[in-house]
């Protein structure tokens, strides 16, 4: 029977301790042989400076860049099994750019009913309250949440972290709309890419209160964009929102994330993992519509199964469900040997392969696999350390590459998937809304499920598959997807997008698509873009224009390249019919 543990017990006073860094892990090293680890309803705040610190490099996000190597983990589950944390009405409280919750070699694993936000997000959220023009031009009321600090420097706004309690000063500081922007419109509920012009032209700023500016234009013009929401942000990933690495059976239930700094939910290296109830969603009433600085689950070199099932998700600035592989460029060969090397910046720095491991050799150029094999012994780096960095990657395989295909590796014309870890998929009954990009892009060669979901307004293609050894290094095929009795509304590019990155003559990548009990509202014409795919088979799926889409609606278009079949069967008499269009 498991031990049942209360954080009281550790030192935490619920509304008095302020740092709750040292009384979490005290807790969590006695819960290490299994326990049952209840954290009362209360705040917890951990801070940059007592929480724990580690080189870890992590899919996604910076790469190997130094400066980022360190990374500082509040809530850290590391090497425990049987554990599982209930915690309704416990919230924890991020300061400063950390990893909110991290597990990290574990096993069995449950976190219920947490919720996680940070006092101050580093997506800045900036609502246009009102806007106008007057003799001296145009003017926006600006308002921010309570949480967003501020202050005035001439005609710029420098955005103000909290203050570190250890040195007094601030964990981070940006001026005007930073690095990024995006848009959302509290009306439509639609999110996109956009740059702000708030701080364009400004010939003065007047402070109002904490959370309200005036900002004053040189131009006179009328600025157009009240009632919008612009969302600024830099662009370093440098942690992870969450972590679980290297680990197997973790499940998330109930949790409620209110915003994740850095990438996410990033599960890396491990075996079956399951999301079931929780909420991205930031909470109601406080101005705020971003939870998420990027993605919200990303998915990199998992097996097992990855289960998603009744969550929301609502507002990231990226792709709100990421799952994929990681291929690796061969750079040279040797017999039974080959050679490696991560190609994108933001991925490296981690062990792609482990004894025992199946991996398949594609040409680069058109993913067509050409040989595949076990991998007998592995070097390179562990992601743990940054000494490791210099070990040259390689894989001893337990066969001899063939005369051509060792010819192939030592011209450069080939990449490597690890396909021993490459998950089935299900997610089922989740909401997609206020989304900028994708809601799901998915490459595994394992069953894939989409099922009983609803994605609502989807800046871009609501489901994509992809896969390349030329850009983002993603892989890899799929060879059975199923998208069923889904609900799509105020679909503006797509339902989707099959776009492996491969020359236009390269033969299919993907194998089959079913596309079946699926209502779609379209707002524009594209229904599907697909190349590279084999099959794509489409049954009874109820298809109309959304209310005021301003296309022609004459019939919606599937794109769809000369070498994929597409069928497709109504719905029913009051179903669109789709047109299918050829390339040229």
């Amino acid at each position: 029977m498991a031990v049942a543990l209360d954080v009281r017990d550790f030192g935490f006073q619920p509304g008095v301790t302020a740092d709750a860094g040292p009384s979490l892990r005290s807790a969590l090293q006695a819960a290490r042989g299994g326990a049952r680890l209840e954290l009362v309803a209360a705040d917890y705040h951990v801070w940059p400076e007592t929480s724990v610190h580690r080189e870890l490099f992590v899919s996604n996000t910076v790469g190997t860049d130094p400066r980022f190597a360190t990374k500082s983990l509040g809530l850290v589950l590391d090497g425990v099994e049987d554990l599982v944390v209930t915690a309704p009405g416990a919230r924890l409280v991020v300061h400063g750019r950390q990893t909110a919750l991290a597990v990290i070699d574990s096993r069995r694993v449950v976190v219920d009913g947490l919720e996680i936000d940070w006092a101050v997000p580093t997506v800045v959220d900036v609502t246009v309250a009102e806007a106008g023009a007057g003799a001296d031009g145009g003017w926006r009321l600006l308002t921010v949440p309570a949480c967003t600090r501020f202050r005035v420097d001439g005609t710029d706004v420098v955005w103000l972290s909290e203050r570190s309690p250890s040195t007094g000063e601030h964990y981070w500081s940006g001026r005007n709309a930073l690095a990024y922007s995006q848009t959302c419109d509290l009306a439509t509920g639609r999110v996109r890419r956009a740059r702000c012009p708030l701080f364009d032209d400004v010939a003065r700023i007047e402070v109002i209160d904490d959370r309200t500016m005036r900002v004053s234009y040189l131009t006179s013009s009328v600025p157009e964009d009240r009632g919008l929401v612009y969302q600024l942000r830099e662009t370093d990933r440098d942690h992870p929102g969450m972590l679980v690495l290297d680990s197997a059976e973790v499940a998330m239930r109930r949790m409620r994330i209110r915003y994740l700094h850095g990438f996410g939910i990033v599960a890396q290296n491990g075996r079956d993992l399951t999301l079931d109830r929780v909420v991205f969603r930031p909470p109601e009433g406080t101005g705020r519509v971003t939870a998420g600085f990027a993605d919200f689950v990303q998915c990199s070199g998992m097996q097992g199964r990855v289960d998603i099932r009744d969550c929301e998700f609502d507002g990231p600035h990226d792709d709100a469900i990421n799952i994929h592989g990681t291929y690796l460029a061969v750079t040279d060969a040797d017999g039974n040997a080959i050679d490696l090397a991560y190609m994108h910046d933001e991925t490296a720095g981690f062990p792609p392969f482990a004894p025992g491991d199946e991996i398949e050799l594609v040409e680069r150029r058109t993913l067509r696999p050409v040989h595949a094999t076990t991998v007998a012994a592995a070097t390179g780096p562990t992601g743990r350390d940054s000494a490791s960095l210099a070990a040259p990657m390689r894989a001893r395989l337990v066969d001899a590459l063939p005369a051509a295909v060792l010819a192939q590796a030592r011209a450069g014309e080939l990449a490597a998937e690890n396909t021993t870890r490459t998950p089935e998929v299900t997610i089922d009954g989740c909401r997609f809304r206020r989304i900028p990009t994708r809601a799901i892009l998915v490459t595994t060669r394992r069953p894939v499920r989409i099922q009983g979901c609803r994605f609502e307004s989807i800046a871009m293609p609501c489901i994509q598959i992809a896969a390349d050894a030329t850009g983002w290094w993603e892989s890899g095929p799929v060879r059975d997807v199923r998208v069923e009795g889904n609900t799509f509304r105020d679909v503006v590019s797509g339902v989707l997008e099959v776009a492996p990155g491969v020359a236009s003559d390269a033969p299919p990548v993907h194998d089959a698509v079913r596309f079946e009990h699926n209502d779609v509202e379209l707002a524009e014409a594209l229904l599907a873009d697909m190349r590279g795919l084999r099959s794509f088979v489409a049954r009874d799926n109820a298809v109309r224009w959304s209310t005021g889409a301003t296309v022609s609606r004459e019939a919606p278009v599937i794109r769809a390249a000369a070498a994929v079949h597409v069928e497709w069967r109504a719905g029913g008499a009051s179903s669109l019919h789709p047109v299918v269009r050829r390339p040229s």
